[in-house]
């Protein structure tokens, strides 16, 4: 959205502004700016000239004009605007002239000396007007500069839409006057046309069935407009902030809107049957043809502004076709209302039409606008039009007018919240240069009467009132200040610790990499690794049809990490951290389902290359007996056998205890799974529930005195037989002499060449110490 400040000066004066300090100021205090830009300043060379001549060139369709630029000269100008014609009052750009890419000088067209340029608006940046040349309407002196005939210079404020959305006081030129007047501490100049006199007269009847949607609509019926073009003044205001100039009646319209904030609609009196306005619901299925030609199917959530016969206005969004201003209409009924912004915005959604109209009411307007708007367009179409005149009085239908916002705020409290001994004074003519009414008691006690346009949705609690202070004062000019508040030591989150010294242990000793996937289960992976389960949970409203369900395991999402990055990666260790879901035992519409938090692993190395598999399984065992150690959990042991998804290696795998307790398992990945994800080496998995291992005794690490003497290292190895675990060998080494080995540490398996079927040799690493 663009905002003049020529057209800001009709409300606050602006003499001696910088604007683009200005800028920054509004920017820092009421919206952020997305640009400001000087238009216009380039046209200072732009004077006028008088046609003396117009003469053919033989065989162009460019002519040859002698123009009468007053101080500057008579000149021979070339030009091929079809328009152009003796006697006629034009604009000439001087050489010197830049206007967009162009620099205006003396030179041949088509081999004849050209000494300027006759321009279009379109050329000059007046308007969109490219058919021909601008001719005066009046005489003027050649030589009269460009700038003494309208403000053709400008800056303009550039402001994104969304910056204003919680603001609807903001949407016209008069309310960021408002705030301007605010910041520069000058006051708001007053309505103009607030004097229009009005008939006694209602020649229309007006029914509302909706005041809920309609809180309030007024009409006013004119005669004697003749419709024409615009005048320059007000056609370059609508072009400088991007609206399309029509005619003066429609312009009217929307010079209002964009001044104001409350859009307005004319109505061709002609056109409307019955001399009645009915505001009603549409019925389903009703058709309607809006001013853009498109037909649309109304249901009974469109409020409709129809006569005694058919629909004329989709109420807040467009007008009909049926009833839209024609060249020679010259009775109008003017239409300024206030409607329900929620039903304005879903209507203008259903249908696709997004308008200037739709945007404004959709932010909640305040109603009492309504009768500023009307007074407003009057008086500028009475100035338009020297033989319109009003032939009605303002016929109003509203809703009860709300309570008065009254909010009781303390000085003391203001300064408090804002930091800043800012006083009762300055604090008192903040709120009133915001046209907040201010009633003064005692002990710096103050009465806030908010104003309507700021009571829809937007000021309603002292909060609000202090964050109205403190951005006109200016956040930036607030003091820093470290906050003096008194911190007490946060409540230990005993499984947030526990959590994050298992990530420790298994990122930073062991290396493993985190990850963390989706809490549901890819049904394609699952079918391809033959995962089946008898019940889950599902979602409603999955994020995708391959992910229905939520995971009961940790291990298929491991698995598609491997199928992802084994092709990349010839080594991988992972781990993930997460809940999974398992249906309640007994289930019923509101119960949750069990969510226990595991932890599971994935390593897979292709680098190995003497027994590979074992290899990996111990060192997948090694990880969780080491994570039992560094959580200070007591010892997990490995039994054999056990574990069922068809994922496991039916003979490599084992559940894992705690005392009698089974806490999860370890198991090889079974040969046609990674088959079914084209993986051609080995890998384990493991996957053991944290919760269980966080409710278990804790073991609180022993620190001891380094040793002083040395210690002896000897390696062995002992043959047992195949179903010999190798813990019963360790806990059987341990037991020779428990205060002479210190630590033993198991090496490898062997079995092949010198050892009989049926057994298999361990090999191991004793440190010998004594303390003394």
């Amino acid at each position: 959205m663009f905002i003049s400040t020529n057209w800001l000066r009709r409300h606050v004066d602006l003499d001696g502004v910088d604007f683009h300090e200005l800028g920054l100021r509004f920017t820092m205090s009421v919206a952020e700016l997305e640009g400001v830009h000087t238009v216009g300043a380039n046209l200072a060379t732009v004077v006028v000239g008088h046609v003396q001549d117009v003469q053919p060139i033989e065989g162009k369709r460019i002519r040859l004009t002698t123009v009468d630029t007053g101080p500057h000269g008579v000149r021979q100008i070339v030009c091929g605007a079809p328009n152009v014609a003796k006697d006629q009052h034009v604009l000439v750009a001087l050489p010197g002239t830049t206007l967009g890419d162009i620099t205006i000088a003396e030179a041949k067209v088509g081999g004849i000396a050209s000494a300027g340029m006759i321009c279009s608006e379109s050329e000059l940046g007046l308007s969109d007007e490219h058919a021909g040349i601008k001719v005066l309407d009046e005489a003027a002196t050649p030589g009269t500069p460009i700038t003494e005939l309208w403000d053709v210079a400008d800056v303009l404020f550039e402001i994104d839409n969304k910056s204003l959305t919680h603001r609807p006081d903001l949407w016209g030129h008069r309310g960021i006057a408002r705030e301007i007047g605010a910041l520069l501490d000058r006051p708001l100049k007053a309505m103009a046309h607030a004097d229009v006199v009005f008939t006694d007269d209602a020649p229309l009847t007006i029914t509302v069935d909706d005041q809920d949607a309609c809180p309030r609509y007024t009409a006013t019926c004119m005669s004697g407009v003749q419709v024409a073009p615009s005048p320059m003044w007000l056609r370059l205001l609508l072009h400088r902030v991007g609206t399309r100039p029509i005619s003066n009646i429609v312009d009217a319209t929307n010079f209002v809107m964009l001044d104001l904030g409350n859009p307005l609609h004319a109505f061709d009196a002609r056109e409307l049957s019955g001399s009645a306005i009915v505001v009603r619901r549409a019925t389903d299925r009703e058709s309607f043809t809006t001013l853009d030609g498109q037909e649309h199917v109304l249901s009974s959530d469109d409020l409709l502004i129809a006569d005694a016969t058919r629909g004329v206005a989709l109420a807040g969004v467009m007008g009909g076709e049926n009833s839209e201003i024609r060249d020679d209409t010259t009775d109008i009924v003017l239409e300024a209302a206030n409607f329900a912004a929620a039903m304005v915005r879903t209507t203008a959604q259903r249908h696709g039409i997004r308008t200037e109209s739709s945007t404004r009411f959709e932010k909640s307007l305040d109603p009492e606008l309504v009768e500023d708007a009307a007074r407003s367009f009057i008086g500028l179409v009475l100035s338009l039009c020297p033989d319109a005149k009003v032939t009605s009085r303002l016929m109003d239908v509203r809703k009860a007018a709300a309570e008065p916002t009254v909010i009781e705020l303390d000085v003391a409290y203001v300064e408090a919240a804002i930091g800043e001994p800012l006083g009762e004074d300055k604090i008192v003519g903040i709120l009133e240069g915001l046209s907040f009414g201010v009633v003064r008691g005692e002990n710096g006690a103050l009465t806030v009467s908010v104003p309507t346009w700021r009571a829809t949705k937007d000021v309603g609690i002292p909060a609000d009132l202090v964050e109205e202070v403190g951005r006109v004062f200016g956040y930036d000019n607030i003091t820093p200040r470290g906050p003096q508040i008194a911190l007490e030591r946060p409540d230990r989150n005993a499984v947030k610790r526990f959590e994050a010294r298992a990530r420790d242990f298994l990122s930073y000793s062991c290396g493993l990499d985190e990850l963390q996937t989706y809490s549901f289960d890819s049904d394609p992976l699952l079918a391809r690794i033959g995962v089946q389960y008898d019940a889950r949970t599902t979602l409603a409203q999955p994020l995708s049809a391959e992910m229905p369900g939520m995971r009961r395991s940790l291990v298929p999402n491991l698995l598609g990490v491997l199928e992802k990055n084994f092709r990349q990666f010839g080594e991988i260790g992972v781990y993930e951290l997460g809940r999974v879901f398992h249906p309640a035992q007994t289930p019923a519409k509101d119960t949750l389902p069990e969510q226990p938090k595991l932890a599971g692993l994935l390593i897979a190395d292709a680098q190995l290359t003497d027994d590979p598999d074992a290899t990996l399984f111990f060192r997948a065992k090694n990880i969780i007996v080491g994570l039992c150690g560094a959580i200070e959990r007591p010892k997990i042991t490995l039994e054999k056998g056990g574990v069922d998804p068809v994922w496991a290696h039916p003979a490599r795998q084992a559940r894992i205890l705690l005392g009698e307790q089974v806490i999860g398992c370890i198991a090889q990945v079974h040969p046609s799974t990674l088959a079914a994800l084209r993986v051609h080496h080995g890998a384990v998995v493991a996957e053991l529930d944290l919760d269980a291992l966080r409710a278990a005794t804790e073991v609180p690490t022993a620190y001891t005195p380094l040793p002083k003497f040395p210690a002896v290292f000897r390696d062995f190895a002992v043959v047992v037989a195949s179903d010999v675990s190798a813990a019963r060998v360790r806990d059987a080494i341990v037991g020779a002499d428990n205060e002479l080995i210190s630590e033993v540490s198991f090496q490898s398996i062997y079995t092949g060449e010198g050892i009989d079927e049926g057994e298999k040799s361990l090999a191991w690493s004793v440190t010998l110490r004594h303390v003394d």
